[in-house]
């Protein structure tokens, strides 16, 4: 596409840019002018106009509309593209509005003309409400640019759902230090703010728990409200938080699988703590909880509660444009509704998701040769990314570790998941378990992709993925050359505890040889497709290729 500033008389067959109102006549973005169009431009006084000019590959805004759309809305949801050019993004079911604001803003940093705007996540919607509005704000798109966003978009679940409603069970847990009224009017205080700005999570409270302030018995308390079958455990405060160390810190340490997040940046809510023990959210509310505005910290309590796995990159702070209220759309358009279409529960295909093991320091190297680069000026980890992208895995997890900010560059263009692992330096077995921890329950089982692989491809990933027998409870899928063992390797989830990758020697590991019974085996005829990139020769060879 091209813009192009013409006589009126000669503007027969371009391409109108913006809506235009001649009396009542109405003409649309995307509008291909016609002689007797121009009749009437030239009636209204004009002279020049600015129009498009189709160029071959390129495609309008409305099909470019429904393409994305496609791509982004998943469970609950359906999309039409009304006369005002807009793509209407709507709930199809009663429930609750699922959204990671950080992926979000990733999407509208993709390309400038393709702009989504959504309502606040987690909110509760009914059936036809309208949950985001997607414009393209060009009349024609090029179609590499359109493909381009499929892709980076590609390697994740959809970044739209609207989820089934289900009143979250929590429990409250006091540590007192001075039990005295003035510590119990605080956390009764405390305890009123929440349920009234929770109201709309039809939060159900079902005990309370005292507990003094001392972290082992605090840890006991916590241990016992994680057995009452809650889904949130809150854990209130005598004292504003002074660190890691201090005592509810200590306690949850003490207690939980993973904080997540020790504080927010948030003036007067620092001492603000997400945790998660299994499946149990555990969240300790800042002490100035009923003196300050709490908007922010609610909208992270919220996040907390619907997401099934949480990750220190979801309680960053970041903001995104949101649309101001929730609308409706008429009966008549949601009959139009076009719901992107689902896999069929009796096709029996597997759900597999990814993990690309990128935070090593590459000793054996010599150098990091993760961000080594090729000719092309893409670095070496990146095509271990994009064959995971372009594959049937979904959704795809990086991890992170030696130069993670340079890495985050590069993944800053693509949606998919970005996990930062802080123990890096003790070796890939802590990567294994921070990326098979965050692969969503409904997969059926997870890849462990090295990131040193440049010549692996999605065929080779959709290989072991055909391998993997859904019916089959305990199940291992590895590529093999000439009977010898490589890598990726597709574990089931029930072996998630077990899951490692081929060591780069071919050095024998026992757990291979125990989980032989049910290991399949993919022969890879073409031994270079195998490769794995580990000493100076292999970069030297590499960066020149």
């Amino acid at each position: 596409m091209r813009y192009k500033q013409s006589n009126i008389s000669r503007s027969s067959g371009m391409i109108l840019c913006n809506d235009m109102y001649f009396g009542e006549k109405h003409f649309s973005k995307g509008h291909k002018i016609t002689p007797e169009d121009i009749i009437i431009f030239k009636m209204f006084g004009m002279t020049t106009i600015l129009g498009a000019i189709f160029e071959d590959g390129d495609i309008d805004y409305k099909t470019a509309l429904k393409q994305v759309a496609a791509q982004i809305s998943g469970t609950g949801i359906g999309y039409v593209v009304e006369k005002d050019g807009i793509c209407r993004i709507v709930s199809a079911i009663d429930g609750v509005f699922a959204l990671d604001k950080n992926r979000l803003n990733k999407f509208n940093n993709f390309n400038e003309n393709i702009i989504l705007n959504t309502i606040a996540p987690h909110s509760l919607v009914k059936k036809g409400d309208v949950v985001a509005e997607l414009e393209i704000t060009t009349p024609l798109v090029s179609e590499n640019d359109i493909n381009d966003m499929i892709f980076k978009l590609s390697g994740n679940l959809q970044l739209l759902n609207v989820i089934d409603f289900v009143s979250p069970k929590a429990v409250l847990v006091y540590p007192h230090l001075f039990n005295d009224e003035a510590e119990n009017n605080r956390f009764t205080s405390i305890v009123m703010k929440l349920i009234t700005n929770l109201n709309d999570t039809g939060m159900n409270f079902i005990r309370e728990i005292s507990s003094t302030y001392n972290k082992d018995n605090l840890a006991d308390s916590l241990f016992d409200a994680y057995s009452t079958g809650a889904d949130v455990v809150f854990v209130l405060s005598p004292l504003k938080s002074s660190g890691r160390d201090d005592v509810i810190a200590t306690a949850l340490k003490q207690s939980v699988d993973d904080i997540v997040s020790y504080s927010v940046p948030i003036v007067g809510a620092s001492d603000f703590m997400i945790s998660q023990k299994d499946k149990i959210k555990v969240i300790s509310i800042p002490f100035a909880y009923d003196d300050i505005d709490t908007s922010e910290i609610d909208n992270f309590i919220r996040t907390a509660i619907y997401k099934e796995h949480l990750t220190e990159v979801m309680f960053n702070n970041k903001q995104s444009a949101e649309l101001n209220e929730v609308n409706k759309i008429s009966e008549k358009v949601f009959d139009k509704l076009i719901m992107p279409t689902k896999k069929s529960s009796s096709s029996q295909k597997a759900n597999i998701g990814i993990v690309v093991l990128a935070a090593g320091q590459g000793r054996r190297s010599g150098a990091s040769k993760l961000l080594v680069e090729d000719k092309s000026k893409t670095p070496l980890f990146m095509y271990a990314v994009n064959a995971a992208i372009a594959s049937n895995a979904k959704p795809v997890f990086v991890i992170t570790g030696h130069r993670n900010e340079e890495m985050e560059e590069y993944l800053s263009k693509l949606d998919v998941n970005v996990i930062y692992n802080q123990s890096y330096a003790s070796g890939i077995k802590t990567s294994i378990g921070l990326g098979l921890k965050s692969i969503p329950s409904s997969c059926d089982g997870a890849i462990l992709l090295p990131a040193d692989m440049p010549n692996i491809t999605a065929t080779e990933l959709n290989k072991l993925i055909s391998k993997f027998d859904i019916t089959q409870e305990k199940q291992v899928c590895v590529l093999t050359n000439k009977g010898i063992k490589n890598n990726p390797v597709l574990w089931s989830k029930s072996l998630y505890d077990k899951a490692d990758i081929v060591p780069e020697n071919a050095a024998f590991r026992t757990v291979f040889a125990e989980h032989s019974d049910y290991m399949q085996h993919i022969e890879i005829k073409d031994k270079k497709k195998l490769l794995d990139i580990n000493f100076p020769n292999d970069i030297k060879e590499f960066s020149e290729h």
